[in-house]
């Protein structure tokens, strides 16, 4: 690991060495020079587009424009945005992303960036809307290249060879995959095995974890009730992620899309009614699960950091998990658990995850496509830097070792990219969000059986959509 990081930051530097002295005066002639013998072993033609602005929007600076100096990822982003400007004769600026201001600008035939980068769900309006185009079909945008497939693990914005987002080098969704953090101090009080155990054995299951979250209930204060003063099983950033986040572990699916472009509802098998019916066992309100469901996030992680909670459930991304690197307790990283009968571990990329799209009124789309594959190109190292800094806030080699394998375990569900274009798609993922946590009084049979024409009509549209075959707008 010393060794990659080493070399990541030695290839920043010399990058950032590069850029600076195209900036500090360099003769025009001589930068062209450096140029050629450099775009021998790109994979992108290098062009002098004079000056050119490209625009971003994207409400986190911090991907285009960091801080100098902030840390080793901050100043490879740095010199990712300078080798580009210099390559190409460029200048990126940032914009805030707003998606009313987006739609109001397309609506009226207006350039409204270069690039979009915003939450993916956010991108089902725009689908929808005719707003963003088919990146598949845009020539010199090699989104098979290693340095974009790597990053695109879930492609939950793409539809029978139709791409309308991705995930990015710069913009990328890995933080955003659910990890498991347990409170290890938890785990020797109670006498049971290292969840890093069971997950070298492949035994990091349900059953096993449904078992540890009733073996955690405690009744701290040893008034008879339950409260926000004893102790549970499980807390989660996000009430409504648990149940999505659990449900998909399970090796079920909310749509299945078979390879004639056909999409099945899966939420009305027998496996899926089990494995709902498992879910709602975890998410019992009086064992397993934080009290407040109405709290803020902070609450919920709290929780945990005070040793009222087992395990707690959420992605390491934007934050909300900051509060656990400085926990008093020990804690360790397993993925989710997965299904009984699952063949693997699925962790689910969450919906706030970005995805970068270009817009439907984009004048420059020859201009974008270079800036952008040779964007893509140079930010290959930033994401390994970050999680190599991020690293150094676990407490042991195993917590590292599971983190860096946590891609592999990427998972989603064409649901989450539906749900916003699509009404028929919500619906699934409301009754299992509902009979498992929000109105917990309910079956999940009679549920499906009650939604069903509903999906079926949801699912005619999304294809549609999908497609282009449909203009409506929101």
């Amino acid at each position: 690991m010393k060794l990659k990081k080493i070399l990541a930051v030695a290839l920043a530097l010399s990058m950032a060495v590069g850029s600076f002295t195209a900036c500090g005066g360099e003769k025009q002639g001589d930068a062209k020079q450096g140029q050629e013998v450099k775009e021998d072993k790109l994979p992108f033609e290098v062009v002098d587009l004079d000056g050119y602005v490209f625009t971003v929007a994207d409400n986190n600076t911090n991907r285009w424009f960091p801080e100098e100096g902030a840390s080793e990822r901050a100043n490879a982003i740095i010199a990712r945005v300078n080798k580009v400007q210099e390559l190409f004769n460029c200048k990126i600026e940032i914009k805030p992303y707003g998606e009313s201001e987006f739609a109001n600008a397309v609506t009226a035939g207006e350039d409204y960036a270069d690039i979009v980068v915003c939450e993916t769900w956010n991108l089902g309006r725009h689908i929808k809307a005719n707003r963003v185009v088919d990146l598949a079909s845009l020539e010199g945008l090699n989104l098979n290249a290693d340095y974009w497939t790597k990053y695109n693990n879930t492609n939950l914005l793409s539809y029978q060879g139709k791409v309308y987002g991705v995930a990015a080098p710069f913009a990328s969704q890995m933080d955003e995959i659910f990890l498991m953090f347990f409170n290890k101090n938890i785990i020797e009080e109670l006498g049971l095995e290292s969840p890093y155990d069971l997950y070298d054995r492949n035994e990091w299951t349900f059953s096993k974890f449904l078992e540890y979250l009733k073996a955690a209930k405690k009744d701290l204060n040893g008034d008879g009730m339950f409260d926000e003063n004893d102790r549970y099983g499980l807390t989660c950033g996000h009430s409504w992620d648990t149940p999505v986040v659990l449900y998909l572990a399970s090796g079920n699916q909310f749509y299945k899309e078979n390879p004639d472009g056909s999409i099945e509802f899966q939420l009305n098998t027998t496996n899926a009614f089990k494995a709902v019916k498992q879910v709602k066992e975890m998410l019992n309100p009086g064992d397993t699960f934080w009290p407040n469901p109405g709290s803020e996030m902070h609450a919920y992680v709290e929780a945990f950091t005070q040793g009222k909670s087992l395990f707690y459930t959420y992605s390491r991304g934007r934050g909300v998990a900051d509060a656990i690197y400085d926990m008093q307790d020990d804690f360790g990283i397993v993925p989710i658990p997965r299904g009984d009968n699952a063949t693997d571990y699925r962790c689910w990329v969450s919906h706030d995850a970005p995805s970068v799209s270009i817009p439907s009124t984009n004048k420059n789309i020859d201009k974008t496509v270079k800036i952008l594959e040779a964007l893509a190109y140079f930010a290959q190292d930033e994401n390994e830097i970050e999680l190599d800094e991020f690293c150094t806030k676990l407490r042991d080699e195993k917590s590292e070792e599971i983190l860096r394998e946590m891609p592999k375990y990427a998972h989603s569900d064409l649901a989450f990219i539906g749900q916003q274009c699509a009404g028929g798609f919500y619906a699934a993922l409301n009754a299992v969000v509902n009979v498992t946590f929000a109105q917990r009084e309910k079956e999940i049979a009679s549920t499906v059986a009650g939604i069903e024409l509903e999906v079926e009509d949801g699912i005619k549209e999304f294809i549609n959509i999908m497609l282009g075959k449909t203009t409506t707008a929101e």
